[in-house]
């Protein structure tokens, strides 16, 4: 099982990070290496993906299903890929540290299986921390770019 966790403070509250974050398609183009999704139902999503790791590349798309949404605090979810050769689970928590910052943590658990899993599992359980820093600052960069805005006008 491969594990990854980024946390990261954000001036802003709690109640305008979480009424981004309770919307799954903002954080869906966040991903590295999005492409499109397509929303299943309002739990489910196919999520289109280009990887790339050195000189390899592949498309591939994830199933993702929002398993619980708890306002303002907690979104879990789960992943698989089309083969159920990756599959997954992780989590938002979001916590007011006051009343103008938060604090926003993102969990992410991969299993890799088949004997292609078992190759690439070293390279890309040494990648996921990074990969997981990348996606959550980028969630977190439209929302400090709102904020500047406001504070300028």
């Amino acid at each position: 099982m491969l594990k990854a966790d980024y946390s990261v403070n954000i001036d802003l509250p709690q109640s305008e990070v979480w009424s981004y974050l309770e919307d799954w398609s903002h954080w869906a183009k966040q991903v590295p290496g999005y492409q499109t999704h397509k929303k299943v139902s309002t739990a489910d999503s196919i999520w289109e993906l280009h990887g790339k790791v050195g000189t390899i590349t592949k498309d591939f798309k994830l199933y993702v299903r929002i398993v619980e949404m708890t306002s303002p605090s907690t979104v879990q979810f789960r992943v698989r890929d089309s083969e159920n050769r990756c599959l997954g689970s992780g989590c938002f928590k979001l916590s007011g540290l006051t009343s103008r910052s938060s604090e926003l943590t993102c969990l992410l658990e991969l299993e890799l299986k088949g004997l292609t899993g078992k190759i690439s599992a070293p390279l890309i359980g040494s990648l996921l921390p990074a990969l997981l820093e990348k996606f959550v600052q980028r969630i977190i960069k439209p929302l400090k770019e709102a904020d500047s805005v406001a504070l300028s006008l």
